[in-house]
């Protein structure tokens, strides 16, 4: 009896110490056409779901890790995102009900409110928002004629806190 009352303590402290990790993808269009995405699965965090409510706390997607598919594009990605000055985005909270949610995101050292879609499948959280680059002085952003446009749809899908 006292190695269960000792233990329970112990493993909730362990337990919600714990990082869990999930995945982001950008959508991104370009201008005249074609579209490309950017992908991570360095994404540290986790939501807790009460009832019919969902909430998160300091979700970061690392932006270094972020892979397009092709090498030169990457490397104007961390440029543009200037990933050695600021090498994280982070969703600094977010609260949900019935699918939509709101939440404050952090890229670039510019704080912004934000608001989207969520649904669960199973122990995971998928949600959908749209950004604009220019909300985050993220301008300019061409190579050889093509363009980014300035919005953009993020899909991050992370762990449910059980």
């Amino acid at each position: 009896m006292k190695t269960a009352t000792l233990l329970l303590p112990v493993t909730t402290l362990l337990f919600s110490s714990l990082t869990w990790a999930g995945s982001a993808v950008v959508d991104v269009s370009l201008s005249p056409a074609g579209s490309f995405k950017g992908k991570t699965s360095d994404v540290k965090g986790f939501v807790t779901k009460k009832g019919d409510e969902v909430s998160a706390q300091n979700i970061i997607v690392s932006l270094k890790n972020l892979k397009t598919g092709v090498e030169l594009r990457d490397k104007h990605t961390q440029k543009h995102l200037e990933t050695e000055k600021f090498p994280e985005a982070v969703l600094l909270s977010a609260k949900g009900k019935d699918g939509k949610g709101t939440g404050k995101i952090k890229i670039r050292g510019i704080e912004k409110d934000i608001s989207g879609t969520y649904k669960i499948n199973g122990n995971e959280l998928e949600a959908e928002f749209k950004l604009n680059l220019t909300d985050f002085k993220i301008t300019n952003v061409k190579y050889m004629g093509a363009g980014v446009d300035d919005e953009v749809v993020l899909h991050v899908a992370v762990p449910v806190k059980p």
